[in-house]
C-alpha cells in the first residue's frame, strides 16, 4: 500500500541534508510576501496589467487557501506520522498547501500575460521547487502540495478567463455600482470566513498529540512561532486586502492613476514604492496596539490591509509624477 509519509522520507534521503539551504531559499521566497512584492515591482516597472492582475489574483487565492484548509481540516504530516524527520514546523491545517496554491496562481498569471518563454521557465521552476520544499521540510504531504498546485492553476485559469469580459462590462458601469461591487466582494469574503469560524472551527477539537508534536519539533528545530491551528482574524485581513485592491482597480480602470513614463519614472516608482511599503509596515506595527485597544483588532486589520494595495498601485505612481514634476524643470 502506498504511504506518502514514507515518500517524504525518501525525498529527504534523495536530496540529503546538504540541500537544506537550497530548499530554504525557495521556502523563504514565499514567506517573504512574494505575492505582494513581485506584482508591485512589475507594476512599478511599467507592467501595469500584469502587475495588478497578478497581485489581485494572488490576493483572491488567499481566502481559497485558508477557507479550504478550515473545511477539509487535514493535519500536516508531522502531526500524525514519524515516518520521516521534520526539518521545520508550520502552523494551521495542511490541505491544500498554501505555498503551492499561491505560487501556482501568482506565477501562472504572470507567465500567461507575459507570453515569454523565459518567464514560463522561471514560473515552472518556482512552482515546482516552492512546492517541493514544503515536502522536503516535512510540513506538507505530496498530495497536499499536488492539490495545491492543481487548485492554484485552476484559480489562475478561471480568473484569467473571466477578466477581460468582466472588465469590459465593468467599464461601462457607474462609479457607484463599481464601488458597490468592490464592497460586496470584501464583505462577502469576510462573512464567509466568519460563518466558517462559527459553523466549523468552533466545534473543532485539536488533539493534544498535535500540540505536543508541534512543540517537540519546534524545540528541536529552534522554531519560535507558537502553536496555532487557525485564526478567525484571517477573514478580516482578506476583506481589507480585497477592498484596497478593488478601489485601486477602479481608479486604474477609470484612468485616475497617472502614468510615470519610462527610465527615471520607473526607477522612482520602485524607490518610492518600497519606501512606502516598508514605511507603512513600520508605522502600522507601531500604532497597531494603541489603535485596536481603543477600537477593535478587526477594524485595524481591515484598514491596514486595505491601505497596502492603494499605496502600491495608486499612491506610488501619483507621488512619482509629483516628484518628476519638480525634478524635470530643474534638469531642463
Amino acid at each position: 500500500m502506498f504511504d506518502e509519509y514514507v515518500l517524504i522520507r525518501q525525498i529527504q534521503e534523495f536530496f540529503g541534508l546538504g540541500a537544506k539551504p537550497f530548499f530554504w531559499f525557495f521556502n523563504m521566497l514565499w514567506g517573504q510576501d512574494l505575492a505582494g512584492r513581485l506584482p508591485a515591482v512589475i507594476f512599478w516597472l511599467g507592467g501595469r496589467k500584469i502587475g495588478y492582475r497578478a497581485g489581485f489574483f494572488a490576493a483572491l487565492s488567499g481566502p481559497v487557501i485558508i477557507y479550504s484548509k478550515w473545511v477539509i481540516a487535514e493535519p500536516r504530516p508531522f502531526y500524525v506520522s514519524d515516518a520521516f524527520t521534520p526539518l521545520k514546523v508550520s502552523t494551521e491545517f495542511g490541505m491544500p498547501s498554501g505555498n503551492a496554491l499561491g505560487i501556482a496562481t501568482l506565477m501562472g498569471t504572470i507567465a500567461w500575460y507575459a507570453r515569454r518563454l523565459w518567464v514560463w521557465v522561471v514560473a515552472a521552476v518556482l512552482i515546482i521547487f516552492v512546492g517541493l520544499a514544503r515536502v522536503y521540510y516535512g510540513v506538507h504531504s505530496p498530495s497536499q502540495v499536488l492539490w495545491g498546485w492543481l487548485a492554484g492553476i485552476a484559480v489562475a485559469a478561471v480568473l484569467i478567463r473571466m477578466a477581460e469580459p468582466f472588465i469590459r462590462w465593468l467599464r461601462t458601469r457607474s462609479l457607484l455600482l463599481q464601488l458597490g461591487l468592490v464592497l460586496a466582494l470584501a464583505v462577502g469574503v469576510t462573512l464567509v470566513g466568519v460563518a466558517l469560524d462559527h459553523m466549523v472551527l468552533r466545534d473543532f477539537v485539536i488533539p493534544d498529540t498535535w500540540v505536543e508534536r508541534y512543540n517537540e519539533i519546534a524545540l528541536a528545530t529552534d522554531e519560535k512561532d507558537p502553536f496555532a491551528m487557525f485564526s478567525a482574524y484571517d477573514s478580516y485581513a482578506f476583506g481589507g486586502y480585497l477592498l484596497g485592491f478593488g478601489i485601486a482597480g477602479i481608479l486604474l480602470l477609470r484612468g485616475s492613476v497617472p502614468e510615470t513614463g519610462t527610465g527615471l519614472g520607473r526607477a522612482l516608482n520602485v524607490v518610492l514604492g518600497l519606501g512606502l511599503y516598508y514605511g507603512f509596515g513600520a508605522f502600522s506595527d507601531a500604532v497597531a496596539r494603541p489603535f485596536y485597544e481603543v477600537f477593535s483588532f478587526e477594524l485595524y486589520l481591515i484598514l491596514a490591509l486595505a491601505i497596502y494595495p492603494l499605496l502600491i498601485y495608486v499612491v506610488t505612481p501619483w507621488l512619482t509624477t509629483r516628484v518628476l514634476a519638480v525634478v524635470k524643470p530643474t534638469r531642463d
